[in-house]
This record gives structure tokens, sequence and C-alpha cells, in this order.
């Protein structure tokens, strides 16, 4: 799939922009802030809404539901063109797919209903419940952005429906390209691909920067306890332990004090982390004069 055009709706900031702009630190605090804001104490969101497979997963069904033509059989938002769009990330099996799409089913969030033009396939239509939810994914998502460029991206911040669903319309052509952001950031990749594994990263680097702004550190608070962060998102402390064991391993973090129970965030996840986040602003502002465009032409 290739990358859309540039919107003729401004300039694009770029990822080596986002970097260097003096604003990206506290664009960092805000994203970290509001991402916790929305899913600490609320483990099903926890869990339905920040590992990779399930987000993506959340995501599409949004994206074909807008892009639905009852008269384009192709368009059809079916558990087999489910599939078919989220095979390029390879996130997960077609079973276990089939299982968060009935868990949203009875939950709520999904309606599932055999198609008018064709009772053999059933068709998957988003509820007002998930629409909403998805409303609150993108105002996080565009935190930062308005934070370091204040007075832009004023439609997601305020959960402006019509904008959510031009929005989706074209993040659909982008699909290959956030594929590949995720792929091209191996240690940022091995907490989003664990349960609420980057909540517990998120978390730990907010603690982190907490910490540094008490003692005067310029290098992040040391030996972090992560005893109680399993809790705030619904896991235990032993999957918490497996996945920092697994960071350890590959030199991203440290485990220190008695069984290991203190950890500390190396330079590596740090920059890595930094990277994930402007590659990932730098996709949201296109996606965004691209919706505008949209919205402009009606």
């Amino acid at each position: 799939m290739q990358t859309p055009p540039l919107p003729v709706l401004g300039t694009i900031h770029s990822p080596e922009e986002i970097l260097a702009h003096p604003r990206f630190p506290a664009a960092r605090a805000a994203f970290i802030d509001a991402v916790l804001a929305f899913h600490e104490g609320d483990q099903f969101t926890s869990r339905l809404m920040v590992e990779t497979m399930r987000q993506v997963t959340f995501s599409l069904l949004v994206i074909l539901h807008l892009r639905h033509d009852e008269s384009d059989r192709s368009t059809w938002p079916t558990p087999q063109r489910l599939k078919a769009v989220i095979a390029p990330y390879g996130l997960a099996s077609p079973r276990r797919i089939d299982a968060l799409v009935a868990r949203l089913v009875h939950l709520g969030y999904l309606d599932s209903r055999p198609s008018e033009q064709d009772g053999r396939v059933r068709i998957l239509t988003p509820t007002p419940k998930m629409m909403a939810l998805d409303r609150e994914w993108l105002v996080y998502n565009y935190v930062p952005l308005n934070v370091m460029f204040p007075g832009d991206y004023a439609e997601p911040i305020a959960r402006d429906a019509p904008f959510q669903s031009a929005q989706r319309l074209v993040a659909l052509e982008f699909s290959a390209h956030g594929a590949n952001v995720i792929a091209s950031n191996p240690p940022v990749m091995r907490f989003m691909h664990r349960d609420a594994g980057i909540l517990v990263l998120i978390k730990l680097m907010q603690m982190a920067a907490e910490g540094s702004a008490k003692d005067g550190a310029k290098d992040g608070a040391k030996g972090l306890s992560y005893s109680a962060i399993g809790v705030r998102f619904g896991i235990s402390r032993t999957h918490v332990r497996a996945l920092l064991e697994d960071a350890a391993e590959h030199g991203d973090v440290s485990l220190s004090g008695r069984g290991g129970r203190l950890v500390e965030l190396r330079p590596s996840i740090l920059q890595a982390f930094d990277r994930f986040l402007a590659d990932a602003m730098s996709s949201h502002d296109w996606t965004y004069k691209l919706a505008l465009e949209r919205m402009r032409k009606g």
C-alpha cells in the first residue's frame, strides 16, 4: 500500500522536526499523563486498547465501518475482511481475532448481524459506546501535538464526531505505514506486544520523570519500584516482572534490589520511546491534515 499524497493544508511535521522541537519534552509529558489518566484504574480499557493486536483491531473495526458501502461488497466490514486488513501487521491468528470480536460483541462494543444483502456473511458494526471510546483514544494521541503547536488540533481534542469520521476514513491508507513504525522500533514493540506492556513502560517513565524533578537528576530516577504497577492495569506482578526481565535481557532496563524489585530505564529505551512517539505524532499530523482536507471538500 502506497503512502497517501501530501495534503495541501500546510506542511507535515516530520519526526526529526518533532524530536528537535524545544517543546518536545512537554509534549511527551502531556502524552504520558493523558494515556495514564485514560487507563489507570480501568482494567478493561487497559487490556482492550493497549496491547497492540487489540488496539489495531479496535481501530480497524471503526475504519471499516465508516468505509462500508452496501452497494460495494468489497467494503463490507465482515470478519474475513477484518482479518485480511490486519494481516500485514502480523499480530494475531484468525482464531485470536475471532475471540476478540466475540468479546467486543459480548461487552456491547460491537454488533454482529447477518448482511441484508447476503445472509451467509455477518456485518460488524461498532456501537455508540465503541465510537465514543474511539474518540477518547484520538484525544490522547493528539494531545502531544496540541501541546507542541498550541491552537491546532482543536477538532480531535473537542471529540468532534465529524472529524473522527474523516480521520478514520483516511487512516486506513496508513495501515502499512503504521505497521512499519511498530516494526522499526523493536524495544518499544517488545512492550507493545504484551498485555498492558506499553502502559507499564509509560508508567515507569512518568515515575522516572517525577523522581528526576524531585532530586534534580538528569538521567531519571534510579531504582524505581514496580511492585504496585500491575494492579493499576489489571495484570499480575509476575507478568510485569516477566516483561521487565525480557527488556533487561535486551539491555533496555536494569533490575536491582532484593529479588530484582527495582528497575532502571536505560538510555536505549528512553531514546526508542522518544523516536516512536515522534513517528506517531508525525503520522497523526498527516492524518489530521488529510482529514481536514476531506472535511473541507465535503
